[in-house]
């Protein structure tokens, strides 16, 4: 009987479904867009901020991007192509994330009751990160349309005149604590999902959302202070 019965266990354990390995495998790739568009936007602002330095500075990045310095002429279609890309990269980042967002309006008053409940401060910060992701469909999508569209619109005078004859310094003014704040919550819940050390209590956890914030405030800084100066070569000249 004693065979017989470890017989049946065993049936029923293989007889069990196997899950799939696919939400595991998702979730690794939004990690994974999320983290490269992540790094693209320190990088992208930091080369932006050349302007600080002075207009050659700003038109030397510009010449890298259209690739004057390999080829010895500028070719504007290679920022259209990275700027595609991203797009791209955006898009699939946004559709997995869309997996986790409340989809029908009770999922949002149910979800919004959780936070207010928990008081928690990591859920608050998802809520934050969802909220500032459905902002930047809109305003990813129109910025990358300029730059998809005028690729040779780059450099000190071009952008100058986009972000005053233009009006775009708005978009930006808007766009650029959102974006920050959406990148900088994501890593840090990276860090957080996927066990990067040291994260095993709260203190840990603490000090790393000061990190976190002390990077937006950092960013967000140099970001306001590249976008006066545009605005100021504008207005003065």
């Amino acid at each position: 009987m004693s065979g017989a019965g470890n017989m049946t266990g065993r049936a029923t354990v293989d007889r069990a479904p196997r899950k799939s390995a696919w939400p595991a495998r998702l979730d690794l790739a939004q990690s994974l867009t999320g983290l490269l568009l992540a790094a693209f936007l320190a990088v992208h602002l930091l080369l932006d901020s050349a302007i600080l330095f002075g207009s050659d500075a700003a038109d030397f990045v510009a010449h890298f991007f259209e690739g004057r310095l390999f080829f010895g002429s500028s070719h504007p279609w290679i920022v259209s192509a990275a700027a595609v890309v991203i797009l791209v990269l955006v898009v699939i980042h946004a559709a997995l994330a869309l997996r986790k967002f409340p989809h029908a309006h009770r999922d949002y008053a149910e979800m919004s009751g959780h936070v207010r409940a928990l008081n928690h401060t990591d859920t608050r910060l998802w809520w934050w990160q969802a909220a500032t992701g459905f902002a930047l469909f809109f305003l990813v999508a129109a910025h990358l349309f300029v730059v998809i569209t005028q690729p040779d619109a780059i450099g000190a005078d071009p952008s100058t005149r986009r972000v005053v004859e233009q009006g775009a310094w708005a978009l930006y003014l808007i766009f650029l604590p959102v974006v920050l704040v959406h990148a900088a919550v994501g890593v840090y819940r990276l860090s957080v999902k996927w066990g990067v050390p040291p994260l095993v209590d709260s203190a840990h956890a603490r000090r790393r959302r000061m990190v976190m914030w002390i990077v937006v405030i950092a960013y967000l800084v140099l970001g306001l202070a590249s976008l006066a100066t545009y605005l100021g070569r504008g207005l003065s000249g």
